[in-house]
């Protein structure tokens, strides 16, 4: 049905980047305050961004509405953060876009217009599509981690997200997938599973996120298990505004 929604190369298109950016906060579960905010893309006509970012591969413009979002997301954030102390951005982006040639010149041309820092943006490499390259992913990660900025990987036991990725890329950040929060003050495994892996990336100096924290207990879990960083609707909804709000 949402291919009805295209019936000409502009209507596409016009469609397509019809998008603005929701901030759902991240919080730092060491000291219960906001770490930084994660900006998920929003299109009034298709709601679904899976969706969204499939018909743009469709339509072979994956690149440029990837892009696109990033740039709207950077700057959406510089002008609501110019009202407030908002730390931290994290930006999803695709790893075919990394590798796309003119990504770094046209990151290059965006930073130099905004007053944020490098080290105040992470790119959180989307798990819906597979890495092709690892070994150009990994040089272009590391081209951008010596600049300042941040890589996670997303949603990792999800899709392409991998332990062999997270291995290889040496990301800033893992975010573990809200598979492991459900149903977890009921699941012995996934409690011992979360310390085993936050012990593990903490020694190897990378930090740990864990996404679908709904309720107080699993935040608590999470806590004891020593996971640095919670995400979810407990914590704060996606919204339009920067929102600070205590736990």
């Amino acid at each position: 049905m949402t291919a009805m929604l295209f019936d000409s190369s502009r209507g596409r298109s016009s469609q397509l980047f019809n998008v603005h950016h929701a901030y759902q906060p991240i919080y730092s579960l060491l000291d219960d305050c906001v770490f930084g905010y994660e900006s998920l893309i929003r299109n009034p006509e298709i709601k679904n961004p899976e969706v969204l970012f499939s018909l743009a591969m469709q339509q072979d413009c994956l690149f440029d509405l990837d892009l696109f979002s990033i740039v709207n997301s950077v700057h959406t954030f510089e002008r609501q953060s110019r009202h407030s102390s908002a730390p931290r951005l994290s930006v999803n982006v695709f790893p075919s876009t990394l590798l796309e040639p003119s990504f770094l010149i046209r990151l290059d041309r965006l930073m130099s217009n905004v007053s944020l820092k490098p080290d105040q943006i992470t790119f959180e490499l989307n798990e819906a599509e597979s890495v092709m390259s690892l070994d150009k992913l990994k040089a272009v990660t590391q081209h951008l981690k010596s600049l300042g900025f941040a890589i996670a990987l997303d949603d990792l036991g999800k899709g392409q997200s991998s332990l062999k990725i997270a291995l290889e890329l040496e990301p800033d950040i893992v975010k573990l997938d809200r598979y492991f929060t459900i149903d977890l003050g009921q699941s012995v495994k996934k409690q011992t599973f979360l310390k085993w892996i936050s012990a593990y990336f903490i020694s190897e100096g990378v930090a740990v996120t864990l996404e679908g924290i709904e309720t107080a207990a699993e935040m608590s879990i999470a806590k004891q298990a020593g996971i640095q960083f919670g995400q979810g609707y407990f914590l704060g909804r996606p919204n339009p505004q920067l929102l600070y709000a205590p736990i």
